[in-house]
């Protein structure tokens, strides 16, 4: 397997496995004045999905954070809690394929674009292996625990994100379940599964109970890959119809990925926006919604 390959499954595979949320933190705040309207924020785009923006953690300043709507709680690297002198006890986190020993410790603040969190627990865990990846310096991962204080718009095209208010549309789809986690239907090959939506996922991953509906898509080949836990095996299939809403994919490929039962309680798959396709993604969270724009 190329190193692409291995990459991008490492972060699909981290983003899903950090569903064990925190204890309760002081809730995220907006900074910017009242009536200031949107604030745009730029990012860098790495793999051509994975969204990586700046951030103030703490007293560091520029951090580079990779931005996953699938992770409950912020993420540190080991490095950066070593400089804030950041304590921490040990904790168990639960993965797709196996658990992981990582720390959690109480960061004084982040501020990322008009969001600020205050005293905000965080996982403490080496992600070095970002850095060797992606060839750039990886600080952390910032999840809904923060992003969720502001409704956002992705724009991948102008590679941006825009925090403020979302204009409703006819064709927006409706949140299956809120923050911590946003999960919405999608239907795929006729059947309606709950996805969760996924910025650090590189491309529709599947996790079926039971096999009657994958043994209808046309396996490609298989793949082991690997995550912070170990390897795992995953199935790349042709699907003949994806639906999103009003939002039709014809022969979209995916990734069918036998998981623990534990680690997905409440969803069978990603659906990771960045490598799907769309344009423009945005989480209404005054409306429960989420708005999607394909590229043409």
């Amino acid at each position: 397997m190329t190193l692409h390959k291995v990459a991008v499954f490492i972060f699909s595979m981290v983003s899903v496995c950090l569903t064990t949320s925190l204890s309760a933190q002081t809730p995220p705040t907006l900074n910017n004045e009242p009536g200031r309207g949107n604030v745009t924020v730029p990012f860098v785009l790495l793999r051509g999905y994975l969204i990586v923006i700046e951030a103030d953690v703490g007293s560091l300043g520029g951090r580079r954070l990779i931005v996953d709507t699938g992770t409950t709680s912020t993420v540190l690297d080991r490095s950066v809690a070593r400089q804030l002198g950041l304590g921490g006890r040990e904790s168990r986190l639960t993965l797709l394929n196996g658990d992981e020993r990582v720390k959690t410790s109480i960061l004084s603040g982040l501020t990322l674009g008009p969001i600020t969190a205050r005293s905000l627990p965080v996982f403490v865990a080496d992600l070095s292996f970002f850095t060797r990846e992606l060839g750039t310096r990886i600080d952390g991962i910032v999840g809904l625990d923060v992003l969720r204080a502001s409704s956002f718009t992705i724009d991948y095209g102008a590679r941006e994100i825009v925090f403020g208010p979302v204009q409703s549309s006819p064709a927006a789809v409706p949140f299956e379940s809120g923050p911590p986690l946003v999960t919405v239907t999608m239907k795929i090959e006729g059947r309606a599964l709950r996805l969760l939506v996924d910025t650090g996922a590189s491309g529709l991953l599947l996790f079926p109970g039971d096999r009657d509906w994958a043994e209808r898509a046309a396996i490609v080949r298989e793949h082991v890959s690997t995550n912070i836990s170990g390897s795992f095996t995953r199935q790349e299939v042709e699907l003949s119809d994806v639906r999103l809403g009003g939002l039709r994919m014809p022969r979209h490929t995916a990734y069918v990925v036998r998981t623990r039962k534990e680690a997905t309680p409440d969803f069978e798959g990603l659906m990771g926006i960045g490598a799907m396709g769309l344009k423009e993604v945005a989480f209404d969270f005054e409306h429960h919604k989420l708005e999607v724009k394909p590229r043409k």
